[in-house]
């Protein structure tokens, strides 16, 4: 089983420094087994723990004003970083980071590794090793360099499904990445947003690959995708109601260059983006300002096809297909929304 740092002193104090009667928690799917250790803690402080059963997807997808409705005190929530949100309740958020000791699998990965100044990216259950990474990387004459975090993101090298800042903030100074983490979503976007070769180094299985056909894949799916896109007429622009994920703003400016070129465009506002929900409204296409990875990574559980904002702009002839730019949350976008 997967060991996680759940930093229960850092929750006993919080929930003290709150005197929290009532709490409230929220677990991402890959925690929720957990759920009984952590509990326990809450239990032993005379708090009442509320396990928030929603959506739990990143630091974007808050539950506070749950959790306040519940009569919660407080809220912790569990696997993600700081994105700097407001929040109704004192917010703790415990980062669940792995102890694992990287240097072994970093160091039988150096064969493949074939450029030298070497660019380190991860997720936040690993940002913690990347200085170890760095120190392997040294001690065989490579250059590694870690970049500043983007405006999402909260730690140098962390990198999040809408946001690659850190990797982009030292593309001119290296050839190449090393990404340390599962998963290939996260080194795919650092591959589309740099156009430079990443080597996915997974400090759990001890495997390592290149994602260079992973890229080309993604690319003939999304071609294909929006080649369906564009033969249909009426598109649904999904807006989600999730404290860091709302960009009405982008979602009103997509629908009337939709309707300008002819095409019929209404704003779906929801919660949770579903296809059996979406599609019960017989669009053609729809078009996800919410979370980017729900086109991405979901895009076969849609009978429909589903665009990023980039992609509506691509069919539209207004940008080309290639370099593609993956959706990211911009300080455009949010600032948008801050003024509304």
């Amino acid at each position: 089983m997967l060991k996680y740092d759940l930093e229960e002193k850092s929750v006993r104090r919080f929930l003290k420094e709150h005197e929290a009667k009532r709490a409230a928690i929220q677990l991402p799917s890959g925690l929720r087994p957990e759920l009984l250790k952590i509990v326990r803690v809450f239990e032993e402080e005379s708090v009442e723990p509320v396990v928030m059963g929603g959506s739990c997807y990143g630091g974007c997808d808050l539950a506070d004003a749950e959790a306040k409705r519940m009569g919660c005190d407080v809220l912790v929530h569990y696997g993600h970083a700081d994105m700097g949100l407001k929040t109704c309740l004192p917010t703790l958020y415990v980062e669940a980071r792995m102890p694992v000791d990287p240097r072994g699998v970093v160091d039988s990965a150096l064969p493949q590794l074939s450029f030298k100044r070497v660019g380190l990216l991860t997720t936040v259950q690993h940002v913690s090793c990347l200085h170890e990474v760095a120190e392997v990387l040294r001690a065989h004459k490579f250059e590694p360099f870690i970049g500043k975090p983007g405006h999402r993101a909260r730690y140098p090298g962390q990198l999040l499904g809408c946001d690659f800042g850190c990797a982009r903030s030292i593309n001119s100074l290296v050839e190449g990445f090393l990404y340390l983490g599962t998963g290939d979503f996260h080194p795919l976007g650092a591959a589309l947003a740099t156009r430079k070769k990443v080597l996915v180094v997974n400090p759990i299985s001890g495997g390592v690959k290149q994602i260079q056909s992973e890229v080309e894949d993604f690319l003939k799916r999304r071609r294909a995708i929006i080649a369906r896109a564009a033969a249909g007429e009426h598109f649904g622009i999904i807006v989600s109601t999730k404290s860091g994920q709302i960009r009405f703003g982008l979602a009103a400016r997509l629908a009337e260059e939709l309707r300008h070129a002819g095409r019929v465009a209404s704003v779906l506002v929801m919660d949770e983006v579903r296809p059996d929900e979406v599609e019960d409204f017989g669009f053609d296409a729809f078009v996800c300002t919410a979370c980017p990875r729900i086109p991405l990574d979901d895009a076969k559980r849609f009978r429909c096809p589903v665009l990023t904002p980039q992609e509506v702009e691509m069919m539209l002839g207004k940008t080309k297909f290639e370099p593609y730019k993956m959706d990211e949350f911009t300080e455009e976008d949010l600032s948008l929304e801050k003024i509304r």
